[in-house]
């Protein structure tokens, strides 16, 4: 709209030219106009000329007034409460909350209110089998599962976006390390002591892999329903878990989930910190080992301490602390996508390297839903209506179309979700590790995966924390 609004400004010194009987001035600005209309439409790495010249324009501005870059209150020497948090950019707005006691051990979820989103959330890690060894029958159910997951979370009306992510990480074998130091016999056979040990060496060459699903919830839809639930915060709280019981029910059931796990407070904490420092994972294990017989142990990651001491956004990849990341977004195939081509994207190239994929899943409001296929509809309708006066023909594309639009319409009568799901890919690596090339990497699976990715320039910190922090952040958000 704005694109057609400039545009529309545009015309206005070719009119008063010619209103004037000038008509080399005219000419000239036709041409002018043109150029314009041509820096607007055309683009150039998937964005258009002028787009690019705004983005670079903001971009330019927020590095001048230094608000491209975190220094945390720790590294300044300034922290006064350690279970504050204390990250940069979009998560600037986070606050961490203790939700109601559940359970036989009485567990406080954590859970997730973003003041600047004005949004809640949730998060759980979950562990699953995986599809590398699952049957046809099996993947479809799993699908079907999938479905039926979007589909309960758009009946209740208040959960916005499910986000999926999926961090393969270089295995440590810190835990396999530790049980050999603790249980290994002096006594034990030289053969034994040499395959343990053989096997330890082959593990580290592995990656291991951490799940999480989080909800997200505007304030706007759970405020209402957290007057029945026991008033304002309570309120909030209660309805929040009540609706992570449902879908954990789903997880576990079609879905094939062995275990759905809903993180408390220093678990989110540890999950973050782990998020911006992979390496530290080693440190934290072998300290939650300890905490085990030593209670003098600190095991757990203070929320002052689980972001960046420094970070920085670059144009095309983000420094935080000692690691370089680069995202980038990928639009999910019209034909559709199977689970298996996110293998080629989650297996690094190199034993240090992270990759993160995180897959967001917007869901409409029935009643807009319903509107949307409504207006496709009538102009699928209006367009054959032409071509059929004008006597074109009708092309295999608007076959298929029409095709799409009738079985979604179909969808939606019976109660299915609208979902317009995108992905975000990620790359981490050591700084001191050439971050273009494993850009350039990242990107070559994706399009191996019969994918088109597009790196998330100037937009590499927000891109960052969507692929590779559970804390439902989305890219989406400031454009719905």
């Amino acid at each position: 709209m704005a694109q057609l609004v400039g545009l529309s400004l545009a015309t206005f010194p070719t009119w008063i030219a010619i209103s004037q009987q000038r008509w080399a001035a005219s000419l000239g600005w036709a041409a002018v106009w043109l150029l314009v209309l041509a820096l607007t439409v055309v683009p150039l790495g998937g964005r258009p000329a002028v787009g690019w010249l705004a983005a670079a324009a903001a971009f330019a501005t927020a590095g001048l007034a230094g608000w491209l870059t975190f220094r945390s209150k720790a590294s300044r020497g300034a922290v006064r409460d350690l279970d504050a948090v204390d990250m940069p950019g979009a998560l600037a707005g986070v606050e961490v909350l203790d939700g109601p006691p559940t359970g036989w051990d009485q567990r406080r979820v954590a859970i997730i209110k973003n003041s600047a989103a004005r949004t809640w959330a949730i998060t759980a890690r979950i562990h699953h089998d995986g599809v590398a060894m699952a049957t046809d029958q099996t993947c479809n159910r799993y699908t079907a599962g999938l479905t039926e997951l979007i589909n309960a979370a758009a009946r209740g009306e208040l959960i916005d976006e499910i986000h999926l992510m999926v961090r393969a990480t270089p295995d440590d074998c810190t835990e396999r390390e530790l049980w050999l130091r603790a249980n290994i016999d002096p006594d034990a056979p030289v053969t034994s002591v040499a395959t343990q040990l053989e096997h330890l060496r082959w593990s580290q060459a592995g990656i291991r892999t951490d799940t999480f699903i989080t909800l997200v919830i505007p304030e706007a839809r759970l405020a209402r329903e957290a007057r029945h639930m026991g008033g304002s915060r309570q309120g909030r709280l209660n309805t929040i878990w009540s609706l992570a019981t449902e879908i954990g029910s789903i997880l576990t059931g079609p879905m094939g989930a062995t275990t759905v796990t809903w993180l408390t407070s220093p678990e989110l904490a540890e999950a973050v910190r782990l998020g911006f420092a992979p390496g530290d994972r080693d440190t934290l294990t072998g300290a939650a080992h300890e905490a085990t017989t030593n209670p003098d142990v600190n095991a757990h990651v203070p929320w002052a301490h689980a972001g960046p001491s420094y970070a920085t956004a670059a144009v095309r990849h983000y420094a935080h602390d000692a690691w370089h990341t680069v995202t980038s977004t990928v639009k999910l195939p019209e034909r559709g996508a199977t689970m298996g081509i996110w293998g080629h994207v989650l297996a690094p190239s190199e034993p240090f390297e992270r990759r993160c994929v995180t897959v967001v899943f917007p869901i409409e409001k029935q009643t807009v839903a319903d509107r949307k296929a409504a207006q496709a509809e009538f102009g699928q309708s209006l367009g054959q209506g032409l071509r059929d006066r004008l006597g074109v023909r009708t092309g295999a594309k608007d076959v298929h179309r029409k095709h799409k639009l009738d079985q979604a319409e179909a969808q939606l009568a019976m109660g299915a979700a609208m979902t317009h799901p995108y992905a975000v890919c990620s790359t981490t690596v050591p700084a001191t590790a050439p971050i273009a090339e494993f850009g350039r990497r990242l990107d070559a699976a994706i399009r191996r995966g019969s994918m088109a990715p597009q790196r998330l320039d100037m937009s590499q910190d927000l891109a960052f924390v969507t692929a590779t922090i559970p804390l439902g952040i989305s890219l989406a958000r400031t454009t719905r």
